[in-house]
């Protein structure tokens, strides 16, 4: 019944917009200024825009009857056209779209008949029962959420703080910076997506009944950082932080934070570097070893030559050192002296 009277309106709108332009047409009026004759222009299309949108809703072809309204609007906007919009948003099921335009309706109802004023009253209150409202948790809070990839919006039209999805422009786009908040959806599948740097992404896909109550926890863990280590030669040991995490080349993972990364090889000199990793972060670490030189004191050459040092030092220390000998002649007191040493 709602249907037909609704369409029964459209029509008589339409006559009178019609029969307004021909009571003009007929009239004769000066030449209209640049200013009057772009006016006249718009109206002229808002109405063929009108129109088209009336036959479209006889045919319930409801998508092309609401886009044809919309660029009415455009035009020439009006509670009258704001009505028909809102009747066809709800004939295609945006509810959360319907009751947002009848409220505005509501808020200016100049020129509607009062049945239309107590229709979009009722619609109102039905559309409140076929909204669904999902309480949401987010944490890290303000991270940016998308549902069925649209930017959420806040709407504050009944004096409550929600957010929700609308097409195009309409609205205020904002990131909620809330951990709880409520998001109003229309029945049906919703993907919910968040997605912060440095966090992994959280993808959900719940469907809802309508006048449906959820609730939703979306919880982004941190990303670990990667770090792939090489060796140049390869087999070398890689410790973390003193421990031992295998042989290059060998991908690790760990929390972010900060590590000191050791690569070890026989006949090598130890390689070492200090890593400050960040949450998602992915760094290639190649470690150029040192082959060790053989140290002086290890070679055999050296000890050889080393000992024959040694030795003639030995005997010149005993010699410079040596004590002057007591010569005792004995009971016959024969004493043979050194000769002389000469150089």
């Amino acid at each position: 019944m709602r249907t037909r009277w609704i369409l029964g309106g459209l029509v008589v709108a339409a006559v009178d917009l019609s029969t307004a332009g021909r009571a003009r047409a007929e009239a004769p009026t000066p030449a209209a200024a640049p200013a009057e004759a772009a006016v006249d222009e718009r109206t002229a299309r808002g109405r063929a825009a009108f129109l088209l949108g009336v036959q479209r809703s006889k045919d319930a072809q409801w998508g092309e009857a609401l886009a044809a309204f919309e660029e009415a609007a455009a035009a020439r906007d009006a509670p009258i056209v704001q009505y028909n919009i809102g009747f066809c948003e709800r004939a295609l099921g945006r509810y959360v779209a319907a009751r947002r335009t009848f409220r505005r309706v509501l808020a200016g109802t100049e020129g509607l008949a009062a049945a239309q004023i107590d229709d979009a009253r009722a619609f109102v209150a039905e559309l409140d029962q076929l909204v669904v409202r999902v309480a949401v948790t987010l944490d890290p809070p303000g991270t940016p959420l998308t549902v069925d990839g649209r930017a959420l919006r806040l709407a504050t039209d009944d004096g409550t703080r929600v957010f929700v999805t609308l097409p195009g422009s309409e609205g205020r786009a904002a990131a909620p910076v809330e951990k709880s908040f409520t998001v109003e959806l229309d029945p049906g599948v919703h993907l919910f997506r968040a997605a912060r740097p440095g966090r992994q992404d959280a993808f959900v896909q719940k469907t809802y009944r309508p006048g449906e109550k959820a609730t939703l926890d979306l919880h982004l863990d941190i990303l670990p950082a990667r770090v792939a280590v090489r060796a140049e030669p390869a087999q070398a040991l890689v410790r973390v932080d003193g421990r031992e995490a295998g042989l290059a080349p060998i991908d690790l993972e760990r929390p972010p934070g900060k590590y000191r990364i050791e690569v070890v090889r026989d006949g090598f000199e130890t390689y070492a570097a200090t890593l400050d990793l960040h949450a998602g972060q992915r760094a290639d670490l190649t470690a150029k070893l040192i082959p060790v030189r053989p140290s002086l004191w290890t070679r055999w050459w050296f000890w050889t030559g080393a000992a024959a040092v040694v030795t003639g030092g030995v005997v010149l220390t005993y010699a410079l050192t040596r004590p002057e000998p007591d010569y005792n002649g004995g009971s016959l007191n024969w004493v043979a002296e050194p000769a002389a040493i000469r150089w």
